[in-house]
């Protein structure tokens, strides 16, 4: 092997390298744009909250979790969104592998992960919240392997979360696309350096 094709291959393996990073997002929902005493519904899910504004698609539905613009401890202002049942879920269809966020509540409350949608499947990871709802606390769920749903668990109206942040996982399309064009560009390489 040649230095130039060993740099070249070298390249090659660190656009693949920062192709791959690029593809794992994170995103930040911190209910700023959700209306005040309404479900946050499929607000991040490219649909609307409970009151018909227009969210952004971020692949995350909502269930039984509402946001108000409460004088509570929440860290970025106006909203937060609190669980509008005692089980409040958001389903992440193409899965994440981390998730932080800052909370607060008024009785014994939990975040947990799980393998499964609808708050379905395997435990991941549980964590109890913070108990002042006055003064949010900056936590995450540790856990391991790739979930697709996360429930907040209390008594009803008790528990509130703001600027939840994950980090997805690519879509296996995203994959098959960028390994494609990696052997097109090494069948155009290996043409080139016949002729």
């Amino acid at each position: 092997m040649t230095v130039k094709s060993a740099l070249k291959a070298g390249v090659l393996v660190g656009l693949l390298g920062l192709a791959l990073q690029a593809q794992a997002a994170t995103i930040l929902m911190n209910f700023d744009g959700v209306t005040s005493n309404y479900e946050v519904a499929q607000f991040y899910n490219g649909g609307t909250d409970g009151a018909g504004a227009s969210g952004v698609n971020y692949g995350v539905s909502y269930h039984d979790i509402a946001a108000t613009n409460g004088a509570f401890g929440q860290t970025s202002l106006p909203n937060l969104a609190y669980n509008s049942g005692a089980f409040a879920v958001a389903d992440v269809a193409a899965g994440f592998t981390s998730l932080t966020f800052t909370s607060g509540a008024f009785s014994t409350a939990y975040m947990d992960v799980y393998s499964d949608l609808g708050g379905n499947g395997t435990l991941l990871g549980s964590v109890q919240l913070g108990s002042d709802p006055f003064a949010f606390s900056s936590t995450s769920v540790t856990f391991s392997g790739i979930a697709k749903s996360f429930m907040l668990r209390g008594g009803e109206g008790q528990a509130g979360i703001d600027d939840v942040q994950i980090t997805t996982v690519p879509e296996p399309e995203t994959y098959g696309m960028l390994l494609a064009g990696l052997a097109l560009v090494g069948v155009a390489a290996r043409r080139k350096q016949r002729a």
